[in-house]
């Protein structure tokens, strides 16, 4: 097989245009379609339905890029090691996280890290839909709860602390808690629900006294911002991370619920598939991650001690 038709035959999945695959790969777009053609011809199967205005796999072309990206990856590894460039970090990764941990947490932390590697390229999605990690082709992924997936490798970033909240306005109207007992009719919540973020429902603990809660509720989102906004609006009680909340109870705006009661940390990790070769770029990012919350943590513990 021409390893020169798999490597162009990747760079034209990847861009999603043969003309575009041409340009990065500085070649002719009648070589880039000729050495397609090839490895079609050579396997057998079409691998590319082509169309005017765009190019779709074939389910054989999905199955034989997946494996072109673990071998290509193989390769340049090895040429690293053998290499004098074996402490440059370079190539492309593919980052995908739920939107709220996106946009307040992990975004500013990945942009910090590009100006650090700057020959390592990212392709990030934050998105709240439920992923296939290794279906599709994600090279790291922000899990926001337990993982069920023996087939990937998991790394503990953090624990989520998670707090019941309301707006004065809503205790106004529909009266105050001050029990695990008060959190019935009329009395209702506003629901998060889904994909990315797999919290439990409400399990309160105090000194050996455990008691669940499933109050019924009049608005469901799928957001985590939606339900702080909705909150902040005075429509329910909502079950919100800690520190999104921590602005809102300084200006007044929530007031926390049951603050002796304490709620299941929920765990926050990466997770990447299983390799007998991990790519160096992922282990250097999978480690800066880590490195950063750990350094979070300390601080926020040097604050607490402080106050």
């Amino acid at each position: 097989m021409d390893l020169n038709s798999v490597a162009i035959f990747s760079q034209v999945v990847d861009c999603g245009s043969f003309t575009q695959a041409a340009d990065v790969l500085d070649i002719t777009k009648s070589t880039v379609s000729r050495k397609v053609a090839e490895l079609e011809e050579h396997l057998g199967v079409r691998l590319i339905t082509r169309s005017t205005r765009s190019l779709i796999l074939t389910p054989e072309g999905e199955a034989f890029y997946q494996s072109c990206i673990q071998m290509l990856e193989i390769m340049g590894q090895a040429e690293l090691e053998v290499s004098a460039n074996q402490d440059l970090i370079r190539g492309r990764l593919y980052v995908v996280m739920p939107v709220e941990l996106g946009h307040q947490v992990l975004g500013g932390l990945l942009n910090t890290f590009l100006k650090q590697y700057p020959y390592v390229s990212l392709h990030v999605e934050m998105t709240n839909r439920e992923v296939d990690v290794i279906g599709e082709g994600i090279d790291l992924y922000a899990q926001v709860g337990e993982l069920d997936d023996s087939s990937l490798v998991s790394r503990k970033l953090t624990e989520s602390r998670r707090v019941l909240v309301a707006s004065p306005e809503y205790l106004e109207q529909y009266g105050m808690i001050v029990s695990p007992a008060d959190l019935k009719a009329p009395h209702h919540q506003i629901k998060v629900h889904n994909k990315a973020v797999k919290i439990p429902n409400w399990h309160l603990m105090h000194e050996g006294e455990a008691v669940s809660v499933d109050l019924p509720y009049r608005l469901r989102v799928n957001t985590i911002t939606a339900s702080l906004s909705a909150c902040l609006d005075g429509l329910g009680i909502a079950l919100l991370p800690e520190f999104i909340c921590r602005e809102h109870f300084s200006s007044g705006e929530l007031i926390q619920l049951l603050p002796e009661w304490d709620m299941p940390l929920i765990p926050l990790s990466l997770v990447y598939p299983q390799r007998k070769l991990m790519p160096k770029r992922l282990r250097v990012l999978v480690d800066y991650l880590v490195e950063q919350f750990d350094l979070r943590v300390k601080k926020h513990a040097i604050d607490a001690e402080s106050r």
